[in-house]
């Protein structure tokens, strides 16, 4: 886990996580509180409106009816008997409505059997009456039966004196239970807010420090690609320069030869003259093989990519090199897939690539000695294994004979690796030097994406050759 100032990344996480969801929870509990008592503002405001209406209508009544101080005439109004039988049915939370003249006696109840008896204050003093409506908790054996009970009390009036009080009430423990329900619901609503923005927070962290080890990997692995460029450019001028030099001495020594000759300053016969005039052909000839193979170093593109049968091409392959097989007594294994492995590519480099590989192996190989050739094919890849039983490549030198230049030969120019290396990359595969397989030696191990169909075989002379050459 990377460290950001010293401080483990998974610890700057977890931090900001908790912060979050302390601040959720503080803002959930300020909210939830906040809400509930909202709602239980509201519905304390509709049984105050309700039992305000209610208590003004008795007094119109009366008015009405000529009796405006006889409020004992409410005892037999029909229409409140209605009334309070309609609304306790359908709201069986509200337990009862009633009214009280000044002295605290129950004039009319919606439970007629408690009409007629005194209703106390506290302490048996006389019942309280409210000069405006009040709004209390109460348990009382008359009014509330017993029960726990939030009662809205108005007073009653007539010509702005008070002649009664109209009770109202509640269930107080349904109207608990309505805003436990409601801080429930509340609560679960904040959780899961709380705990998809820390999971979000949380995700989003984990993306930003896999996007950020990400892109610290890949700048470290272009790092390592400019550094390996820089090295192979280094060794590619230094190689240059050697290849180069030891041709040139040799021409310009020969030539300095040659002008002491014509000046008659050195005596030498015209065999000698031949001999030296031809080793400069040779270094001549040296130094454009040098150039072509620099060329095709540098040289981008190349023939468009065909479908390619591996094993078809490695049967031509053989074909090409079956002479120097058989001089050198090398014995060849070729196993091949049963399904053919197709990749796309250019054949002459792909050509290039095996022949360099195999004639490598050849010259590595004492008489009789052995290379195994295996195709392997997945839904994604195609595997090309060259292995033989040879000296080997030590392993401190498996990956730097992909250097320009570099050779473990005495004659090599150190080219053909770095080229077969620059034509397998750019077809999106990969090549590697390993241990071999066998006893000893060494194994090159390609992998090319797969490809399509191959194209249709060509060269059916070629390809029986190198059945021929395989099963020798």
């Amino acid at each position: 886990m990377p460290r950001w100032s010293g401080v483990p990344v998974w610890a700057c996480i977890v931090g900001a996580v908790a912060v979050v969801a302390a601040m959720g929870s503080a803002i959930a509990v300020y909210d939830v509180s906040r809400h509930v008592e909202a709602l239980r503002e509201d519905e304390l405001t509709q049984r105050r409106s309700h039992a305000e209406r209610s208590a003004n209508h008795l007094a119109m009544q009366l008015l009405e009816e000529g009796r405006p101080t006889e409020l004992a005439a409410v005892n037999r109004a029909r229409w409140l008997r209605a009334y309070w039988t309609r609304t306790l049915t359908r709201q069986p939370y509200r337990l009862y409505a009633a009214v009280l003249d000044l002295e605290g006696n129950v004039v009319a109840h919606s439970n007629r059997s408690q009409e007629g008896k005194l209703v106390d204050g506290p302490g048996g003093q006389a019942a309280h009456v409210p000069t405006a409506t009040e709004i209390v908790e109460i348990t009382d054996e008359i009014l509330t039966s017993g029960r726990r009970a939030i009662d809205v009390s108005v007073p009653i009036e007539q010509d702005s004196k008070i002649i009664g009080v109209y009770h109202a009430g509640i269930d107080a423990d349904w109207l608990d239970d309505q805003m436990a329900a409601e801080r429930r619901n509340r609560t679960q609503f904040w959780a899961i807010l709380v705990s998809g923005t820390c999971c979000l927070l949380m995700l989003s962290s984990l993306g930003v420090v896999h996007i950020t080890r990400h892109t610290a990997r890949l700048e470290h692995e272009i790092e390592a690609a400019n550094a390996r460029r820089v090295s192979e450019m280094h060794e590619l001028v230094v190689g240059i320069a050697h290849e180069i030099r030891n041709p040139l001495n040799a021409i310009r020594l020969n030539v300095h030869t040659v002008g002491q000759v014509f000046r008659d300053e050195a005596p030498l016969s015209d065999e000698e003259i031949a001999t030296m005039l031809d080793e400069m052909e040779e270094e001549i000839v040296r130094l454009e093989s040098l150039m072509r193979e620099m060329l095709g170093f540098v040289r981008t593109g190349g023939k468009p990519a065909v479908p390619i049968d591996i094993s078809d091409e490695i049967r031509r392959t053989l074909a090409l090199l079956r002479t120097n097989l058989e001089q050198r007594r090398v014995e060849l294994r070729l196993d091949e897939a049963d399904a053919p492995c197709v990749v796309a590519i250019d054949p002459t480099r792909l050509r290039q690539v095996l022949i360099n590989l195999m004639n490598n192996a050849i010259e590595a190989l004492a008489e009789g000695g052995l290379i195994e050739i295996t195709v392997r094919a997945t839904r994604s890849q195609v595997e090309i294994v060259v292995a033989d039983d040879g000296p080997g490549i030590p392993p401190v030198d498996r990956e730097r004979v992909f250097v320009p230049f570099f050779s473990t030969k005495a004659s090599g120019t150190g080219l053909g690796l770095a080229l077969a290396r620059k034509f397998i990359e750019e077809a999106g595969g990969t090549i590697a030097c390993e241990e071999s397989p066998l006893r000893q030696g060494t194994c090159f191990r390609i992998l090319l994406p797969a490809g399509s169909t191959p194209k249709p075989t060509e060269n059916s002379e070629i390809q029986s050759t190198a059945v021929a050459v395989g099963q020798s």
